[in-house]
């Protein structure tokens, strides 16, 4: 068995819950959270919704849908904020956010709650415009990917394909032969038996490494 970073660049793919509902995932790390630039387009100010890290839920939830409901109009997006459900997730740490739909039809904007709290709102509107294409993009052609149309508007939006890492991992996984490594936040398969695993980039053998210790083994 091999396994690629999840940073390396490869889009990441979907994962299907027990309630039959889709996820489209934000995660791993390429692109970054920051504004992109979006050329000479229209443009919503993020500073002007901007609220602190010391927001409730609720009021983290309320100002996330007036801001998309801004992006949404600006960009003329396919996308009707007032429809769809907004969640917070106190568990995520590998991906910002997510867009639950079931058969092609948006349901939910899951918002990574850490990712506020450690990266504060503009990394979060970055997300945000993220998620709004993905939600574009369903409704358009019944697309989740991060292919070459939802780069495009990414673009345009100035937001992320994919998104920094906002929480340290608890271990790194690393090839013994090349420079690739993973981040893990929990013992996985991967952390217990690394041996059973080769680098999906040269098929070398993998360490496990302690964050927090970077030159000791687990």
């Amino acid at each position: 068995m091999s396994e690629r970073p999840s940073d390396s660049g490869v889009d990441g793919g979907t994962g299907v819950g027990t309630d039959g509902d889709t996820e489209v995932e934000t995660g791993g790390a390429l692109d970054g959270c920051t504004d992109g630039d979006p050329g000479d387009g229209p443009r919503v100010e993020v500073g002007r919704y901007r609220i602190g890290t010391d927001a409730t839920p609720a009021e983290f939830l309320a100002t996330a849908r007036v801001y998309a409901r801004a992006v949404a109009e600006t960009h003329d997006l396919t996308v009707s904020v007032g429809e769809l459900e907004w969640e917070v997730s106190r568990r995520a740490k590998r991906r910002a956010g997510a867009v639950r739909h079931r058969d092609g039809e948006p349901k939910a904007v899951v918002l990574a709650w850490l990712q506020f709290r450690n990266r504060g709102w503009r990394a979060t509107a970055a997300t945000i415009r993220h998620e709004l294409l993905h939600v574009h993009l369903l409704n358009e052609r019944d697309d989740p990917s991060h292919g070459p149309a939802f780069r495009r508007l990414a673009q345009a939006l100035g937001t992320h394909v994919r998104c920094d890492r906002f929480v340290d991992p608890t271990w790194w996984v690393r090839c013994t032969d090349c420079d690739a490594e993973l981040a893990r936040y929990r013992r996985s398969k991967l952390v217990k038996n690394p041996d059973h695993y080769r680098c999906g980039e040269c098929g070398g053998r993998y360490r496990v490494v302690r964050a927090d210790d970077a030159d000791g083994e687990e």
